[in-house]
């Protein structure tokens, strides 16, 4: 893996990618696009995986020696380095988990930045190297969008979907899983990460490496690249359509998953429109209908599916309520419009329809409105939410006495995904009182009667 640093390669890319959709595909300009997507594609592929702590690196330049590679020729060479330099290199490797060679010709490069960011050497290459990720990672979402947006230039449109196409289906020398398991693998990695700065600066001051306002910045630029890869991900499954492993990958992560953290919210919109079949329009319709012919013709992955969804244990009811009624909306859609869909996954209508009514059971709605929607919840609404869910929750005997915490809500929600958020409920009601009719009046009639109950009981 290249050890070569320069900086502002990826900020210049996202500039490229977001002039490139304004332009026709005649441009000189998607020309050089194509060029440049071409030479950086293996390291987008690659995510935010750099060269890992290298011993061999690491004592030759203690010995006042850098290996680097000529960005011409990638000949190998070696430069005299001073023992200031190697301090401050060794520093950085061991700060940023990173190649001694990497970290060595950060350093190098961040010299001319001292001025700028005001800041010495070390401390300028940690922000020159976190500036780079998030460019990187703004590239990658920006090139992903762009390929399946219908507002841009169809030529253009082309070359972004089929570098896109090329990510999503690459694997690395070290790992066989696809492009969005990788970004699953990373948000992961992150969260591991973020412990361990958390764990320096919680520790002696001594041994914090740099100013704690340059370590703080680590720590939040970490938790802001967690969300930056579950909205990368988020526009794959909106506007991709992730093969079985993947999709299935998801569900996982989403079952073993904390409401409070940011990822799943961006990771549980994506889940939503992988799994709607929203007839809203006809060119809704077909794409619910190519999600189902996809799951028909691998009957094994609908089964395994199935079963990852509905019999697997999951974190938190209210999200486990809301997956399961998306997905009892696409097996009744499946079944009404795809012959034999049933007999595939092994049960008929009256299933379908005991799973949508135990997912309302189980908290759907309170994690709908108070976790999915919760951007739209303001001082007014936050009253009423909660008498009603008080109210909800008295009509059970099971819950009766319970006392239920509320869902976080994230003051960072984008327009993009409110607007998502906001789309998959508006069609998961639309679909469930069109497809379910009889199960909505007969759950209304219970709890019409639970509740005229509790009031004489009161």
């Amino acid at each position: 893996m290249n050890t070569t640093w320069e900086p502002e390669r990826f900020a210049n890319l996202n500039r490229q990618l977001g002039e490139c959709l304004e332009l026709t595909a005649e441009s000189p300009k998607v020309e050089e696009l194509k060029q440049k997507l071409e030479e950086l594609k293996p390291e987008l592929a690659s995510l935010l995986e750099y060269p890992a702590k290298n011993a061999q690196h690491r004592t030759a330049l203690e010995k006042g020696k850098q290996l680097s590679n000529n960005d011409a020729y990638m000949v190998a060479k070696v430069l005299n380095v001073s023992t200031d330099f190697v301090a401050e290199a060794t520093k950085l490797s061991d700060f940023l988990e990173v190649d001694e060679d990497l970290a060595a010709a950060l350093v190098h490069k961040a010299v001319g930045y001292e001025k700028r960011f005001e800041l010495a050497a070390g401390e300028s290459a940690v922000l020159l190297y976190f500036s780079e990720r998030e460019a990187k990672l703004e590239s990658l979402r920006t090139l992903f969008a762009g390929g399946a947006s219908t507002g841009v230039d169809e030529g253009v449109r082309t070359v972004l979907e089929q570098h896109a196409s090329e990510i999503l289906s690459s694997t690395l020398k070290a790992s066989s899983s696809m492009f969005p398991e990788r970004v699953l693998a990373a948000i992961n990695m992150l969260q591991g990460r973020q412990t361990r700065v958390s764990a320096v600066l919680s520790g002696p001051s001594a041994e914090v490496p740099y100013q704690r306002e340059v370590v703080e910045f680590v720590k939040t630029r970490i938790g802001e690249e967690r969300k930056q890869l579950a909205m990368l991900l988020f526009v794959i499954m909106r506007d991709y359509q992730l093969n079985s492993g993947e999709l299935l990958a998801v569900v996982a992560w989403l079952r073993s998953a904390s409401v409070s953290d940011a990822a799943t919210l961006r990771l549980a919109a994506g889940l939503l429109v992988a799994l709607g079949t929203d007839e809203g329009s006809e060119q809704a319709e077909a794409a619910a209908l190519d999600k189902v012919s996809h799951l028909v013709r691998d009957s094994a992955f609908l089964v395994r599916l199935n079963a990852a969804i509905i019999d697997e244990p999951w974190c938190d009811s209210g999200l486990k309520g809301v997956v399961w009624l998306q997905w009892a909306l696409l097996a009744l859609f499946g079944m009404k419009r795809s012959p034999g869909f049933d007999q595939l996954i092994g049960f008929r209508e009256d299933r379908v329809e005991a799973i949508a009514e135990q997912a309302v059971r189980m908290g759907a709605y309170r994690c709908a409105a108070d976790y999915l929607l919760g951007h739209r919840i303001d001082d007014a609404m936050e009253y009423e939410l909660a008498d009603e869910f008080t109210a909800l929750q008295q009509q059970r005997a099971d819950t009766a006495s319970a006392v239920s915490p509320r869902y976080p809500h994230f003051d960072d929600v984008s327009e993009e995904l409110q607007w998502q958020l906001e789309r998959s409920m508006e069609a998961m009601l639309a679909a469930f009182i069109g497809r379910m009719s009889s199960l909505v009046r007969r759950m209304r009639y219970s709890e019409e009667d639970a509740l005229y109950q509790a009031q004489q009981s009161a």
